[in-house]
């Protein structure tokens, strides 16, 4: 059994490594089969690329109201969880039906300029990036499970009895929000340089402390 619990993390782990050097080989070629998948997604990914990216300072305000409203109406009809996955099923098959065609409907493809075509390859590029990242963080996820059982099970079940103790204390729709508030505007707090002036702040603080100590 551990036999063969070993062999499906080193088969998982050669995965992610066969698909980071493949990311690394043929980046170009990952690139063109992305921007051939979203194609006709290209002239919506655009422009919420740049509210994501708060390119204009009211971009955030935007974000909030929308995230502030779904959950004011989870608050209010307090669907199911059932309902709620259902209709972000929904959601997501309407989405991915009718985008494509509105698109080819509603927009000129004359209008395409070569700064937007740059623009969104740095947006399939930025995707592959993403991917990749999550593939290493599960890697050293595995190596770290291979290497240090102790460690990993420690880290790994003090999160889980957090993250538990979190939610039994806060209220659920309240955490949720807070999430999806967070996911939404990491985005943007990264790309403008907040979130890494704030770490800094806080690692120069804590050196500081250190060094006072």
């Amino acid at each position: 059994m551990a036999d063969e619990v070993e062999g499906n993390a080193t088969d998982q782990t050669k995965l992610c490594r066969n698909y980071n050097d493949q990311v690394s080989v043929d980046e170009d070629d990952q690139v063109k089969t992305l921007k051939n998948n979203l194609d006709g997604w290209k002239k919506v990914l655009n422009p919420l690329y740049s509210v994501l990216m708060w390119e204009q300072p009211y971009y955030p305000i935007i974000l909030v109201v929308i995230v502030t409203v779904e959950f004011i109406l989870l608050w209010y009809f307090e669907p199911s969880l059932l309902t709620t996955l259902s209709l972000l099923g929904v959601s997501a098959c309407v989405l991915d039906y009718a985008v494509p065609i509105i698109s080819v409907k509603c927009f000129d493809s004359i209008k395409w300029t070569d700064v937007q075509e740059r623009k969104f390859e740095g947006i399939c590029k930025l995707m592959i990036s993403v991917k990749k990242q999550a593939c290493d963080f599960w890697i050293s996820i595995i190596q770290l499970r291979d290497t240090k059982p102790v460690l990993y099970f420690v880290s790994i079940m003090s999160l889980l009895l957090l993250v538990a103790w979190i939610g039994n204390m806060v209220n659920n729709l309240l955490l949720t929000y807070f999430l999806e508030l967070g996911l939404v505007m990491l985005p943007g707090l990264k790309y403008q340089g907040i979130l890494q002036n704030c770490i800094n702040q806080v690692k120069s603080k804590l050196g500081q402390k250190m060094k006072d100590n």
